[in-house]
């Protein structure tokens, strides 16, 4: 069911009673479609959603306006001043003034309704002890598909629930984990019970592209604007095969997440000049070829600097024309940073290899910090709201920095989003 009327009552009377009821007649659901709709599409309570929504509004206000506390908590559905001071301090840790002092923007986005959603519930979940089982093969399509049939040719008639998950290659062979519950199988060693934890659970039909196309939502739409981010867990993803007599029917895909801080933190700031590395593609897996570019150059010409690299550089805009080898491709634009100028010249072997040497100009920028989290496009999508909302004059793209810490584990990666504002 469509979202738009729900969400257009809640923008246009943010600061008025919304009670179930008057949402659930202007979103045309049941209350407890009201609920379960909501909650499965936009991965938030219509509560938790209204609040962050009003304070989000407040902030705004706040910063940029010289309008008094009362009349703000008024227009933002507080209804005291001394109520939005309570919920600005417990969301942010500070009152409204030292807020509207300090440089940095706290948001949380009008939420749009995109068309098709993958249902997603949030629930606590325990995994039962389990025992793993690996399987090798050389061939990487259909390898979750090969291991599965190993494992019931192996185990005729095995009902109990089984849990996927790529495992650690070995040379030339790639791996696939099997988990089966212990108390069903025929070895006594497992791996152990995994403690309960808050997941983030989708369902797809057993087909490759299915199961991508429902990750690829999982992780780069609902989770980047829900509520929640993703924990801490020994294992980072996984999935549960639903089957019966030996025939996968389905797919549950596990993401462990907890609750998120209530606002995206965007910094208005002035940057200097920004030198990158670069090579631009267009073609199937246009982001992977330019970052493969840049990285092998960078081996064969200047070993230390691919070895030391630590921030990288990533752009796309959408490509249209004649001569484009993928219909409807995106130009990709990859790159390390340069702490120290790099002379190409006599440019041969940078010509050769299709890099070049690029600059982001000194300025003002509003910049949105996030975790990494696969393609960046949601961020984006939230900054510019957020400079529209301000009205800021946004004419140029934006643009992604990739910050490694210690290592280049998951954890240890943040990503930057800068939007260049004009002037």
């Amino acid at each position: 069911m469509p979202l738009d009327p729900l969400l257009a009552e809640l923008e246009q009377n943010i600061a008025e009673d919304l009670s179930v009821e008057r949402l659930a007649g202007a979103g045309l659901f049941s209350r407890s479609q009201l609920y379960r709709e909501f909650y499965s599409a936009t991965g938030h309570s219509v509560k938790e959603y209204v609040r962050r929504r009003r304070l989000s509004r407040a902030l705004a206000l706040v910063k940029h306006t010289d309008m008094p506390l009362e009349q703000i908590a008024q227009e933002c559905g507080f209804g005291s001043p001394q109520a939005l001071c309570k919920s600005v301090k417990a969301a942010i840790g500070q009152t409204p003034m030292q807020y509207k002092a300090g440089g940095a923007e706290y948001y949380f986005p009008a939420l749009e309704d995109r068309g098709w959603q993958q249902p997603v519930t949030v629930s606590s979940e325990t995994i039962p002890p389990t025992l793993c089982l690996r399987y090798y093969d050389s061939r990487l399509p259909g390898l979750e598909d090969r291991a599965l049939a190993w494992f019931f040719a192996e185990r005729p008639g095995y009902n109990g629930r089984i849990f996927g998950r790529n495992g650690k290659q070995e040379g030339a062979k790639l791996c696939y984990e099997l988990y089966i519950e212990a108390e069903n199988a025929d070895r006594p060693a497992f791996s152990g019970t995994t403690a309960a934890a808050t997941f983030a659970i989708t369902s797809c039909p057993n087909a490759e592209r299915e199961i991508s196309a429902a990750w690829d939502y999982l992780y780069n739409d609902w989770l980047k604007t829900s509520m929640y981010t993703m924990a801490e867990h020994p294992w980072p993803y996984f999935e549960e095969y639903i089957h019966v007599n030996g025939q996968i029917k389905r797919l549950q895909l596990y993401l462990p997440v907890v609750k998120r801080p209530g606002f995206h933190r965007i910094q208005l700031c002035r940057c200097n000049d920004m030198q990158f590395l670069a090579a631009r593609r267009s073609c199937a897996d246009a982001e992977k070829a330019a970052s493969k570019a840049v990285m092998e150059f960078l081996a064969a010409h200047y070993p230390r600097l691919a070895r030391s690299a630590r921030q990288f550089y990533v752009s796309s805009v959408p490509e249209f024309g004649p001569g484009l080898r993928v219909a409807g491709s995106k130009l990709y634009v990859c790159g390390v940073a340069l702490q120290a100028p790099l002379n190409l010249s006599p440019g041969r072997n940078a010509a050769a290899a299709e890099v070049e040497i690029i600059t982001r100009p000194a300025g003002e920028y509003a910049v949105l910090e996030g975790d990494c989290c696969g393609d960046t496009g949601a961020y984006e999508a939230v900054l510019a709201s957020w400079a529209r909302g301000m009205g800021l004059n946004v004419e140029k793209p934006p643009f992604a920095v990739y910050e490694a810490g210690g290592s280049y584990d998951r954890q240890d990666i943040r990503v930057k989003i800068y939007l260049p504002i004009e002037k």
